[in-house]
């Protein structure tokens, strides 16, 4: 059931007046907006795929106010606001100093993709560097890691296909099998093989196992 709001006339007797006030608001009508800030004050990392990943930041107000007044304190000078990219593959990732890419944040920028390399971990900070070169981090990100783009050499054992079974299902796809009785006939075979096998006890029982290879 759909809610409404009304605001009724000045006439007991639900007459038309012409009026704005007599107009019922459904509540499709209302507009809801997600808030821009949260008042938090983090960054974050997700990965997208091998090449490439998402920034996404929000720093308070009272954070980066205190940072400007240090770097004031110290006669330093603001240079830009930046997004700090580091590759941390192998390294702690605390004391990493190996930048890997800057990007100058301008017009309020809360976001950002960067492109990378697969199978290399990274992580970020937003902060202000100063003309002597000195950066002042305002938050630090998750770290992540880039998935490879290469099709994985590993072969697991469990999840092999017989050749009988596989040629099967591969006559099925191209429509040569006479029906599909015959799949189910040999996928139930090799149910109760797996079953009087010690399938169930071994804690398999509901994978996709019981007509998969093993070696005898």
């Amino acid at each position: 059931m759909e809610n409404s709001f009304s605001q009724a006339g000045s006439s007991s007797q639900g007459r038309d007046t012409g009026l704005a006030s007599d107009k019922t608001f459904s509540m499709k009508d209302a507009i809801f907006s997600i808030p821009q800030e949260y008042g938090d004050n983090k960054a974050v990392l997700m990965v997208r795929d091998p090449w490439a990943f998402f920034a996404y930041w929000e720093i308070k107000k009272e954070v980066e106010d205190r940072a400007r007044e240090e770097i004031k304190n110290r006669g330093l000078t603001v240079s830009k606001s930046l997004l700090r990219v580091y590759d941390v593959t192998g390294i702690d990732h605390n004391s990493c100093s190996n930048v890997a890419f800057d990007f100058e944040l301008k017009d309020f920028a809360n976001s950002w993709y960067v492109h990378g390399k697969p199978e290399r971990e990274w992580v970020a900070d937003i902060g202000i560097l100063c003309a002597n070169g000195e950066f002042f981090r305002l938050a630090r990100t998750n770290v992540v890691r880039t998935p490879s783009n290469r099709i994985s050499d590993i072969i697991d054992e469990e999840w092999m296909c017989p050749e009988d079974l596989y040629h099967k299902m591969f006559q099925i796809s191209k429509g040569v099998g006479k029906s599909s009785l015959g799949i189910k006939e040999l996928i139930e075979r090799y149910l109760r093989k797996w079953l009087f096998s010690g399938g169930v006890s071994s804690g398999q029982f509901g994978s996709a196992s019981f007509f998969m290879g093993r070696k005898k």
